[in-house]
């Protein structure tokens, strides 16, 4: 025996300590794989059975035998088929921070009365749940405790009552009202509730063991006790062929899925999709580890003669044994259940009155302020929610009235099965069939099932149904909830069908049933930005309030302040009315969403449908799809793969002008990701291809060759086609084809420019052959005369002549030369070349013409400087460019010349500032008989031949024009040449 302040000493001792482990976790000073571990997370679900699934259960097995088991089988079936109803909740509850059935309720059917309807029912179910846990807890004192007075027995029970409230209340207000963001997970909760699940699962599993082999001996002597009590075993049999076992287990499923701490642990709490995986079959296996001590405890207690109440036949173990230390472990582990419980229902049913009793009828104009006041009204719940449990308990302090309110909680729960159902399977269900199927099948309950539980000559409805259907009292209850349930269903299905389902219902049924992934018409958002959004939102919560939540969505959906793309602004008001669901509740967040970041209203035929969410549920999805389905989605991944892969770019818009699909090809031509590009329109693309797309896309051409884009400092060239509207009157989807044809393009001009090549090597042979003997003539001539006169003014003429017929018979073989490549180079002999001799050599010869006014050319050369080349043929190269430049000038003018050393290079400047050339023609000038003179001054071969020595010499030639910005003026043309090494000038 125990003194009651040894009592509440073990009850304070015990609670601190699974307060201190789940605060460990709170302040992640708990190994990190521990906390996320799929173990830890099936054991909080433990916390879902609470002291009534370990000592009711007791009770309920000696009154109806096998049917015990209902509740473990019941909520067992519930994880069984956890892909049907489990898994599609998870994914709706992670997506739009739906955190218990009320706003899944409110969600669904969009209607504020349905989560409030459902939030008072709930409300009303729990707290005989709640006062049923203190009161089994309480009555245990008279067990454990050496009180002989009814009063003193009295006030040790509400002391110790009293006292484990006080408990659930300080566990419940660290672990669920620390902060107001929601969204996230709970780790102290999990860490709290498994740890006390744990306990409890050991505790019982011991006091099994103890009742088994303590009082039978071993399992063969519990067999042969069972033998000799027949009537034992012919209960236990007698209570399959009733028909309550089946409303039992069908009634528990259906409480698995209501009662808000089931849905609060199972979904709310779940860290990833793998853990309720993996709970699937190990929450089953914990039930039924759970369920093995209850026979052996009770057929214990009845071998004994025990005159304690069945439900306390785990306490009587101490006095059947003689070890009083069992009776303690028995405290605990009610401690433990009741606790895990109590915890949960507060912070889950707090926060379902805080979102629908309470949120959507607070006046919107203090809506902003009462965001700073969610944590302490949510904590002014939760200890009134404990608080009403334990003033129940000081009220109807009687456990067989409260055994009986506990079971007509879990028929009140049963009313709830066809609106989760229907959340997911049904999709014409709606919310004025949902309210009125509630209705009915509770005022059908609160009839058949409270009334006759408060007196049973209430309304005389127990003695008259039981009479007219000829039910025994057992089971009267249960049938009476299945005709509840019946009615319930039918009011719903036929109020649905004959009553008309808004839009908004039809969409938010679209996104909840599992068979169909339609999306509704995209719509455009009023607001361009995300600081718009954030300046409206600001009117709504609060500046502060709306950064934090506009910051989160941002990140979560790995975006920038910088987004404007329409379809990336509607992924953030979706994703922050999911986080605004977390703190107010899914109707206050729908209407400040609404009201706040409203959508365009479009015209009809103007919107089309959201491809892109489309695609990404059919991905996440893919794994869960079967038969038909799955092999369509095949089909859709292996045509997405296909555009995906095609060689040539692919950009969808939709109706409303936004991209719905850029391929790989088309993020490689053009260098934008398919991340930015999707859901931007084309005006919003960077240039040059938003000005590149948007001509051609308004333009009357279907099909569009070879349009140069100058891309990043690069001349690229494209062939674009279009998709062509069928109806001139409607905007379509169109589709644009985007196909380089660069090399196309280079090719063509390489092979005209080896044609004019060709016409050049025709050309230059004639010329060789008609030119040829004149200009030896012409030598001959000269060579004499500066025999026949001594006067050196001829002499200087003579010489002038040679160099001239020389410089004629290097360009007709130059000429032809060109035309056969390599063919020059093993005429040329390569000498180190001095550079500013070789320009003043050509200076020189251009000022032999009237024509030519040399002096503005200044020669800057550094005269140091040799290059490795041909002397004739790099003289040829500053006549040709030196004259070029002189014909552009006027005298005013002036042409430089300039070298500097770049090794293994010197490089060459040659400026002047006259009126440059027109960037269109710069790619043309190097080409042959291409020429800006007028018809007769010029050939078009001189930048050509200068090119073409360049090349020979292993160089490279560039050209800058226009050479100054203000005014654009002038000509550059850069030329490096190989510098000639100190052992090759020796």
């Amino acid at each position: 025996m125990f003194e009651l302040s040894h009592l509440l000493l073990i009850l304070l001792l015990f609670s601190g300590l699974a307060t201190a482990i789940g605060y460990a976790a709170e302040k992640h000073r708990l190994p990190k794989k521990l906390l996320h571990h799929p173990g830890v997370y099936t054991l909080s679900l433990g916390g879902y059975a609470g002291i009534w699934a370990v000592f009711g259960t007791i009770s309920l097995a000696g009154d109806q035998g096998y049917l015990f088991l209902a509740f473990y089988i019941g909520t067992s079936a519930i994880f069984l088929f956890s892909p049907l109803i489990l898994q599609p909740l998870l994914n709706l509850s992670r997506t739009y921070q739906l955190s218990s059935l009320a706003d899944l309720f409110s969600f669904r059917y969009c209607s504020q009365w349905a989560g409030s309807l459902v939030a008072i029912g709930t409300l009303i179910s729990v707290l005989p749940l709640m006062t049923m846990q203190i009161s089994i807890l309480a009555e245990s004192v008279t067990f454990l405790t050496p009180i002989f007075s009814q009063a003193e027995n009295r006030f040790a029970q509400d002391t110790l009552a009293g006292t484990f409230a006080l408990t659930v209340i300080f566990t419940a207000l660290i672990f669920g009202t620390a902060d107001i963001h929601t969204h996230g997970r709970h780790q102290g909760l999990v860490i709290n509730v498994a740890f006390q699940s744990f306990i409890k699962l050991a505790l019982f599993l011991v006091l099994g063991g103890i009742a088994l082999f303590a009082v039978f001996g071993s399992p063969t002597g519990l067999e042969q006790w069972l033998q000799e009590q027949p009537d034992k075993l012919a209960m236990l049999s007698h209570s399959l062929t009733s028909n309550n076992h089946r409303s039992l287990v069908l009634i528990f499923a259906a409480a698995a899925l209501a009662f808000p701490h089931m849905y609060h642990l199972a979904l709310t709490e779940t860290p990833n999709p793998r853990a309720l995986s993996h709970a699937s079959w190990a929450y089953p296996l914990y039930l039924l580890l759970l369920s093995l001590p209850v026979l052996p405890i009770l057929w214990a207690g009845e071998a004994s003669n025990l005159h304690t109440p069945t439900q306390f036949f785990a306490y009587a173990l101490s006095k059947i044994t003689g070890v009083p230390a069992l009776s303690l472990l028995a405290f605990i582990c009610a401690i433990a259940a009741a606790s895990a419980s109590m915890v949960v229902i507060a912070i889950s049913t707090a926060s379902m009155c805080l979102n629908h009793l309470i949120l959507p009828y607070y006046p919107a104009k203090t809506r902003l302020s009462v965001y700073h006041g969610l944590i302490p009204l949510k904590r002014a719940l939760v200890i009134t929610i404990v608080g009403l449990a334990y003033v129940s308990y000081l009220t109807v302090n009687e456990l067989p009235v409260l055994t009986g309110f506990s079971l007509a909680s879990y028929t009140a729960a049963f009313q709830f099965l066809p609106g989760i159902l229907a959340a997911l399977y049904w999709p014409k269900g709606n919310r004025t069939g949902l309210i009125s199927g509630l209705t009915v099948g509770f005022l059908g309950w609160g009839v058949s099932i409270l009334l006759p539980l408060v007196s049973h000559d209430a309304l005389g409805m127990m003695p008259v149904l039981q009479k007219l259907f000829n039910l025994s009292e057992d089971s009267y209850w249960s049938i009476a909830a299945a005709a509840c349930l019946g009615l319930n269903m039918v009011t719903f299905g036929f109020v649905s069908i004959t009553s008309k389902t808004d839009e908004e219902q039809q969409y938010a049924a679209k996104i909840c049933s599992q068979d169909d992934l339609s999306r509704p018409m995209r719509q455009r958002l009023a607001l361009n930005s995300v600081e718009e959004i954030h300046a409206r939102l600001s009117e709504a919560i609060g500046p502060k309030t709306a950064t934090d939540e506009i910051n989160s969505a941002l990140h979560k959906l790995n975006m920038q302040m910088d987004e404007t793309r329409p379809y990336a602004l509607r992924l953030l008001r979706r994703q922050l009315e999911s986080n605004l669901s977390g703190l107010y509740g899914p109707t206050v967040s729908r209407q400040i969403v609404a009201q706040y970041l409203p959508y365009e209203q479009s015209e009809p035929g103007k919107t089309s449908e959201d491809i892109q969410l489309i695609e990404e549920r059919l991905e996440d999805t893919q794994n869960h799809l079967t038969g038909l389905a799955a092999e369509l989605n095949k089909l859709r991944r292996y045509h997405r793969n296909t555009i995906e892969n095609l060689p040539i770019g692919v950009c969808a818009l939709g109706q409303d002008g936004e991209i719905s699909l850029w391929n790989t090809s088309m993020e490689i031509l053009t260098g934008i990701s398919t991340e930015n590009a999707i859901g931007s329109e084309l005006q919003a693309l960077p240039a040059p291809w938003n000005r590149v797309l948007i001509d051609f896309l308004h333009g009357q051409e279907e099909d569009q060759y070879k349009t140069q884009v100058d891309h990043n400092g690069d001349q690229r060239w494209f062939t674009l086609h279009k998709t062509h509207p069928h109806d001139n009157n409607q905007t379509e989807n169109q589709t644009l084809l985007l196909e380089e044809v660069t090399a196309v393009v280079q090719l063509e001009k390489e092979l005209l420019h080896n044609e004019r090549l060709a016409s050049i090597g025709r050309l230059a042979a004639g010329v060789a052959h008609e030119i040829g003997n004149p200009i030896t003539g012409i030598a001959c001539l000269a060579q004499n005369l500066k025999y026949d006169s001594d006067h050196p003014a001829v002499t200087d003429a003579a010489k002038d002549i040679l160099t001239q017929t020389q410089r004629v018979t290097r360009i007709v073989q130059s000429l032809v030369n060109f035309s056969h490549a390599g063919a020059h180079g093993s005429q040329l002999v390569f000498t180190p070349v001095n550079l500013f001799l070789c320009a003043d050599d050509a200076i020189h010869l251009l000022s032999l013409s009237q024509r030519t006014a040399t002096d503005i050319i200044s020669n800057k050369i550094i005269p140091g400087h040799h290059a490795l080349g041909d002397t004739q043929a790099l003289l040829q190269v500053f006549l040709n460019l030196l004259k070029n430049a002189l014909d552009a000038c006027d005298e005013s003018c002036q042409v430089i010349l300039q070298s500097f050393d770049r090794p293994p290079f010197i490089e060459l400047h040659i400026t002047d500032n006259g009126p440059g050339i027109h960037p269109d023609i710069q790619e043309q000038i190097f080409e042959p008989f291409f020429t800006t003179k007028e018809p007769g001054e010029g050939t078009g071969l001189g930048l050509a031949m200068v090119y073409n020595i360049i090349e020979e010499h292993h160089g490279q030639i560039q050209l800058h024009s226009p050479v100054s910005e203000n005014p654009p003026r002038g000509t550059r043309f850069i030329i490096r040449l190989p510098k000639a090494l100190p052992d090759e000038m020796e």
